[in-house]
């Protein structure tokens, strides 16, 4: 299967998604949580404390933030790579992360 890239901007939900389409949604949905943001899985999402570090430590800690979320939550998709292009003004993380579907 080709490479689908993820990026943490894109908000709008596919909610007739299917297939590949739907496991791409899945993981952006991971990534784009806040850990403790989910009220009966309080350890799901990236710690939010990444965002009081500086650019190379939050970049480090939030890839490896995505490839845990991901291996652990959809095991489906595997994270190829990861591109963290910083935090933007009102607090989210503005990164692209391609992953692979198994199948």
């Amino acid at each position: 299967m080709p490479d689908i890239t993820i990026n943490t901007q894109r908000s709008a939900l596919d909610w007739a998604a299917r297939g590949v389409n739907r496991i791409a949604q899945n993981v952006l949905n991971l990534i784009s949580t806040w850990r403790y943001e989910v009220a009966y899985n309080r350890t799901l999402g990236i710690d939010p404390s990444i965002i009081d570090k500086p650019a190379p430590v939050a970049a480090a800690l939030y890839t490896a933030e995505v490839y845990r979320l991901v291996q652990e939550y959809e095991p489906r998709a595997r994270v190829s790579s990861v591109r963290y292009n910083g935090i933007t003004p009102d607090g989210n993380i503005d990164a692209e992360v391609v992953i692979e579907i198994d199948g």
